[in-house]
């Protein structure tokens, strides 16, 4: 049973909240999306990318035209994931983006509802909870003396993927209605008790994550109650709507 707090929000946000998309990882797939809002009866107002957009070949304002072309009125929204760092292209990639909104480290008001966003993952080199953090913020970790750059070499790009404690704890002083993640809560099994503790922080009624190309929705409802928010996976290629609602399942059949 959804607790009442979260009944009581779909019901006052139903519309709004049908409205707003949320993509797992696409890995540089495309193909789904149109075919998803040709067959919608109703047009979303934001479509929002869970991060792993994985792009290194062309802007992802560029990615984005055909779908600015034939659906004007949607608005794009996206966080990034940890593939969306394997290389510095890949991150200038993503980020030239357009009018599209990057929702990481913010709170953005999309169609009414407040969506916190916290893009990336959790690293071994810089902050894996319930360990300490060995970095407090990006920049400490990416400037750290020239001797990292001898031989004309940056850093390593998984440095602005990572998350960070100065992010989060950033966010963790704001309120949301939904807060979106590439990791997982902790009802995943390779999830995080401390996205459980912002979620709640946070006094989010929804979460939605990618990365881990599965969808446990199902299994985590079952501990809805005692958790405090409902958790969401959405798979890779797939669609779930605000409400927690699949849109589109995946690439089978496709």
């Amino acid at each position: 049973m959804m607790p009442a707090h979260i009944q009581e929000f779909d019901q006052a946000h139903e519309q709004a909240l049908s409205g707003l998309w949320f993509l797992g990882d696409v890995h540089a797939e495309f193909r789904h999306i149109p075919r998803a809002l040709l067959a919608a009866q109703r047009l979303p107002s934001h479509i929002i990318f869970l991060g792993d957009v994985d792009i290194d070949h062309k802007p992802f304002q560029e990615i984005l035209k055909p779908l600015r072309v034939h659906f004007p009125t949607l608005d794009v929204a996206f966080i990034h994931g940890n593939h969306d760092a394997d290389s510095y292209d890949h991150w200038k990639c993503l980020h030239d983006c357009g009018d599209a909104i990057a929702l990481h480290g913010k709170v953005t008001v999309l169609n009414g509802i407040r969506v916190a966003g916290l893009g990336g993952t959790f690293a071994q080199r810089v902050w894996y909870p319930p360990e300490l953090p060995k970095f407090g913020s990006q920049e400490a970790a990416i400037n750290r003396g020239a001797f990292q750059y001898r031989g004309g070499q940056r850093p390593s790009s998984t440095y602005l993927g990572a998350i960070y404690p100065d992010v989060y704890d950033s966010l963790a002083k704001q309120r949301a209605d939904i807060l979106v993640t590439h990791e997982a809560p902790s009802c995943h099994p390779h999830g995080f008790e401390a996205l459980d503790v912002l979620a709640l922080d946070l006094r989010a009624k929804r979460t939605f994550h990618g990365h881990h190309h599965d969808d446990l929705t199902d299994q985590y409802r079952e501990g809805v109650a005692k958790r405090g928010f409902d958790a969401i996976g959405v798979n890779y290629c797939s669609i779930t709507n605000g409400l927690g609602e699949r849109v589109l399942e995946g690439p089978e059949g496709w």
